[in-house]
């Protein structure tokens, strides 16, 4: 089980946890089969995660870094170590923050040759 980022919802991804509203109402349940529709409907009410089963955030990082260009994904890679040269890479803020900006530098253009975020 792993919490994703709205963005990293497919439809066919079964929820691992209920996802409520601001009020704590619950808008689709534990074990629900995610459709595109859901999709538009979280979106609309502002859902920035959900809790997926048998999905987890490097899995993620791992398939979209797979359609990209390896030589891409290290400039990539490059410029953010370069953008992070003087913060604590271990800390967990720093790190999520570190792999979303890597994730959308890939997702921006992975095949026409994006150079950094």
């Amino acid at each position: 089980m792993g919490i994703l980022n709205f963005e990293d919802l497919q439809p066919g991804m079964i929820l691992a946890g209920d996802i409520k509203d601001r009020s704590g109402r619950i808008l689709l349940g534990k074990e629900h089969t995610l459709t595109e529709k859901d999709l538009r409907i979280l979106k609309m009410w502002g859902v920035t995660e959900a809790q997926i089963d048998g999905v987890d955030r490097e899995e993620v990082i791992s398939r979209v870094a797979s359609q990209c260009d390896p030589a891409i994904l290290e400039k990539i890679e490059k410029c953010l170590r370069e953008r992070f040269c003087h913060t604590d890479q271990s800390h967990p803020f720093v790190k999520e923050l570190f792999r979303l900006m890597r994730l959308r530098a890939v997702r921006q253009d992975p095949k026409e040759g994006h150079h950094g975020p």
